[in-house]
């Protein structure tokens, strides 16, 4: 009866009608333009020292990707901000821009397709966006705001941190969780700067200084180069770029992170028992070096070695031992500020029964590849990669990523791919396995279940 007196409001839903942007920022310029043939690229210098890379493509007609990356990164921060740093992203993202919430933003953009993210990696603050060619400024107007006007919304932070302490207190229910935690400590000598975030570290969180930490890393743009590729028009790209890039704050010193030392020497073992209500056993192996250089052929060696590696596994592990439902394995170089890694990962959920026999397989096939790889598996794997190139070179990521290891190393890791892949040998393949293995560091981490 109170139910069918009450006065009830119909609900209504307040969308701000106004624009993501009041009042526009002074207009920077182009101070200099350089052309590269090569990838077909113009690098733009700005007034304010940002460079802006802009490729126009028409492989998808209805797309633009931004990427920004600026020197910096969590790096910078000590031991009384861990907690801030590991939650950085998600508290940028609950964020509002300019006059709007964070709910009131989704609804303003609801229409537009346009999107934009602040975050922050170790050495790096991060910009991503992406854009249809006529939502273009849109997106760049997202990039303008997230660099000089992050809108607090206690409200949207305080539902952000009840979800995840909610997710936190209930992660550890699953194995797999349990798993990716240790494996994370081993891999990173167990510096509480990447161990995850736990329940009990969220009351450090203090949004007032995650929104500090983003001011202090977007206060210089000139840290930061813009790569802008897609199917933007000619025309008005550049007055946007002057008008939301090159009017963006700057100061003529960068500053730049130190190393953070993570890398274990050596052979770690961590082997334990965990309980649950599923049990489960998972090993996870991984071997690297820091002795082989980056370039085009020890990257697509280590692809190679990685997808033979997993075939190898499939067969032994799965097929004739019966030991595992899956198992994987997985090779690659990456490159940094300040080092060269190149590394062999293995994963293995297996039967509690057989995993002694999974485990031996996952170490003795990495070691027999050191000498000789299966030359049918190797020819299946080259006729992948080479088929794969083919879809890879239509999408605009391709083509930044591409851009990014030209720009940043000087190395083109596309023009002679297809030479480098075909020249690979059952020789040259099992030699870099075993220059990897050289450098004598290797991880397990082995969970089984507790009785």
């Amino acid at each position: 009866a109170a139910a069918r007196a009450a006065q009830i409001e119909a609900y209504v839903d307040n969308v701000k009608d106004e624009p993501l942007m009041t009042t526009m920022p002074k207009k920077g310029s182009v101070k200099k333009e350089t052309k590269n043939d090569k990838f077909g690229y113009t690098e733009l210098e700005l007034s304010n020292g940002v460079k802006v890379v802009l490729k126009k493509t028409d492989l998808k007609k209805d797309q633009v990707i931004l990427r920004g990356e600026g020197f910096g990164g969590s790096a910078l921060y000590g031991e009384k901000d861990f907690a801030n740093i590991k939650m950085f992203d998600d508290v940028v993202e609950a964020s509002g821009l300019g006059n709007f919430t964070h709910t009131e933003l989704e609804k303003a953009l609801a229409g537009k397709i346009a999107s934009a993210s602040l975050s922050m990696s170790t050495y790096r603050q991060n910009v991503s966006g992406s854009s249809t060619p006529k939502d273009v400024e849109t997106m760049l107007q997202l990039v303008y705001l997230y660099f000089t006007n992050i809108n607090k919304d206690q409200k949207s932070f305080d539902n952000m941190m009840s979800t995840t302490e909610t997710m936190l207190k209930n992660r550890l229910l699953q194995p797999e969780n349990v798993l990716n935690d240790s494996v994370q400590a081993t891999f990173s000598c167990h510096n509480p700067r990447f161990k995850s975030i736990e329940a009990s570290e969220l009351k450090n969180v203090s949004y007032d200084r995650v929104l500090q930490i983003a001011k202090e890393r977007t206060a210089n743009a000139a840290a930061y180069t813009f790569t802008i590729i897609g199917n933007y028009d000619e025309a008005t790209i550049r007055p946007l770029i002057e008008q939301y890039i090159a009017s963006l704050p700057s100061k003529k010193k960068v500053e730049k992170a130190k190393k953070v030392d993570t890398d274990f020497k050596g052979k770690v073992l961590n082997h334990f028992k965990h309980k649950a209500e599923t049990p489960k056993a998972i090993a996870v192996m991984y071997w690297y070096s820091n002795n082989l250089p980056y370039n085009l052929e020890n990257s697509i060696k280590a692809t190679i070695a990685g997808q033979i590696l997993s075939m190898e596994y499939l067969k032994k592990i799965r097929e004739d031992a019966s030991a595992a439902y899956t198992v994987g394995a997985a090779a690659s170089m990456s490159r940094n500020d300040f080092d060269t890694e190149a590394y062999i990962l293995a994963q293995c959920p297996m039967k509690p029964e057989k995993a002694d026999i999974a485990n031996q397989i996952l170490r003795d096939e990495v070691n027999a590849m050191a000498k000789t790889c299966d030359a049918d598996k190797l020819q299946k794997v080259k006729e992948y990669l080479l088929k794969n190139l083919g879809d890879q070179r239509k999408q605009n990521s391709y083509w930044l990523g591409r851009i990014n290891t030209w720009r940043k190393y000087g190395m083109d890791f596309d023009t002679d791919y297809e030479k480098v892949v075909n020249a690979q040998t059952t020789e040259s393949i099992s030699a870099f396995v075993a220059e990897l293995l050289k450098a004598g560091n290797a991880a397990e981490v082995i969970m089984m279940p507790a009785e």
